[in-house]
């Protein structure tokens, strides 16, 4: 049977005695780094003692924890976006240089860093094809050990020195890693012609490593001339066909539309990865660069698809003010 309280009995505040103690523990564990264990033994009290004294510092606002991010992010922004969009993370830089290209360097360089810091050597890293993705490749130093995969064929840009098979190979020999490429194009005129390509050998093998994978990185493209590598390699009454059907976003030649469902009618055509695909991915990191991409970067959260965003801080405000 519960005891109840005795008549008149109130909670009363620690003592001055008892808060000392709880301070001394909360020093010497948040500040100094101490076990449990060597606090218990110098502070003459048992282990769970301990943990009692903590939890008591941090009800009496002895212990106040702040948390401050790099002057170069902008953590509430990041929070805000992660927050109305759920997804796992969300990174916000602040470039030095504030124009498309400086916004591109910053996120490429930051999520480099990511990489390196979160890639092992049992992951297979699927990297999209594109100008930010060939920044991020340059930036890349640190000894992975990985397997990188191309995630897509890709189709000649003049801002794009490289393409998608040597990308892939600059990342893994930048990174002592390994590289599974492919050539063929982004897209193709027919299914068939898409089929005939996914079955040749080496094709084959490497879209089969796509089922593998444990991280992705992609960029957001946005359904306009310039915008879109997906878009950039149609013709005119395709582009327009598939603007009708409300294409607003494009990763990978993944098509979305406003609330981040995916539009189908490019899949079969598409040498690379699918929706499905990256789904089944546990990370996908998705890069977002320049304010025009702010509606088709709010689809691509919406989509489920990926898990963490990097972007620079005059596109999160724009994602932000897009229409719920």
């Amino acid at each position: 049977m519960a005891k109840t309280p005795a008549r008149g009995a109130t909670s009363r505040r620690p003592s001055t005695s008892a808060l000392a103690l709880a301070a001394a523990a909360a020093r010497r564990f948040y500040v100094e780094g101490q076990t449990k264990v060597d606090i218990a033994r110098q502070l003459g009290v048992s282990r769970f003692k301990v943990a009692r004294l903590l939890a008591d510092a941090q009800e009496a606002g002895l212990v106040q924890i702040q948390v401050v991010v790099p002057s170069s992010l902008d953590g509430d922004l990041a929070d805000a976006v992660r927050e109305r969009f759920g997804v796992r993370a969300v990174y916000v830089v602040r470039p030095d240089d504030d124009t498309v290209a400086g916004q591109r360097r910053a996120v490429a360089t930051f999520t480099a860093g990511l990489l390196e810091e979160s890639v092992t050597a049992e992951d297979v890293v699927g990297l999209a094809w594109g100008r930010t993705i060939s920044q991020l490749a340059a930036a890349l130093s640190a000894t992975l050990g990985c397997r990188f995969v191309q995630l897509s064929g890709a189709l000649p840009r003049p801002d794009v020195e490289e393409s998608a098979v040597e990308l892939v190979r600059r990342a893994a020999e930048a990174t002592g890693s390994s590289a599974t490429t492919f050539y063929a194009p982004l897209a193709v005129p027919d299914a068939a012609t898409a089929d005939g390509l996914r079955s040749q050998s080496g094709i084959s093998e490497a879209l089969a490593e796509l089922d593998r994978l444990t991280r992705a990185v992609v960029s957001v493209g946005a359904w306009r001339p310039g915008e879109s590598t997906a878009l950039d390699s149609l013709g005119t009454a395709d582009r327009d066909a598939l603007a009708a059907a409300g294409a607003v976003a494009e990763i990978t030649g993944v098509l979305l539309g406003a609330g981040g469902t995916e539009i189908d009618a490019l899949a079969d055509r598409i040498i690379g990865v699918t929706g499905p695909q990256l789904r089944a991915t546990p990370d996908v990191v998705a890069m977002a660069c320049g304010d025009l991409r702010a509606e088709a970067t709010a689809s691509v959260l919406r989509s489920g698809l990926v898990s963490t965003l990097v972007t620079h801080a005059s596109l999160a405000r724009a994602v932000l003010a897009t229409p719920s």
